[in-house]
């Protein structure tokens, strides 16, 4: 069974994936007491609950879901990081499937699905010439590097411990 992370960003849309999906889903708000949300994250990503219901601001943050290969945007924001972070929650170090993200708009949200992809072109060309950079610095620390050695004289003879020089340890 396929987990699937379904992402929000209005009440109104949390409240209506609820019904939609009731009965086979946990869903975790701001207002949801700690407790719970371990409970509910748990009975999600360790039971037979299929689909987890948040919003970015939420458990866009922190958390390592590599169990989960499937999510889905219900609504967007004009953030970013928060795309971003909520994406990286299943996309993480461990992670054996492809994962699939899926953003669902509606014609109103035109300019802000624009904005963020704005927003990824430019992040994603920052990053190429961070990388570019960051290669040329990195080749050029390791061309010029001299090995630097100290070496060792010692001023005492070490002592060993009479149990480590015991023939029952040794054996």
């Amino acid at each position: 069974m396929d987990k699937w992370l379904i992402w929000c960003d209005l009440n109104a849309e949390q409240d209506a994936l609820e019904k939609l999906f009731e009965g086979q889903c946990v869903s975790v708000r701001g207002s949801t007491p700690a407790s719970k949300r371990l409970e509910y994250e748990k009975a999600w990503r360790e039971g037979d609950v299929p689909i987890m219901i948040s919003k970015p601001l939420v458990f866009g943050f922190g958390m390592n879901w590599q169990h989960c290969s499937k999510m889905a945007f219900v609504g967007l924001s004009d953030s970013f990081e928060q795309v971003f972070q909520a994406i990286r929650r299943c996309y993480r170090f461990g992670q054996t499937k492809p994962v699939d993200v899926y953003m669902i708009t509606t014609s109103l949200e035109g300019a802000v699905s624009e904005n963020i992809k704005r927003k990824e072109s430019d992040f994603q060309q920052m990053v190429g010439e961070m990388v570019k950079y960051t290669k040329e610095i990195t080749s050029e620390s390791i061309r010029s590097a001299d090995r630097d050695a100290t070496e060792y004289e010692p001023q005492r003879a070490i002592i060993i411990p009479s149990w480590l020089r015991s023939e029952s340890f040794a054996s």
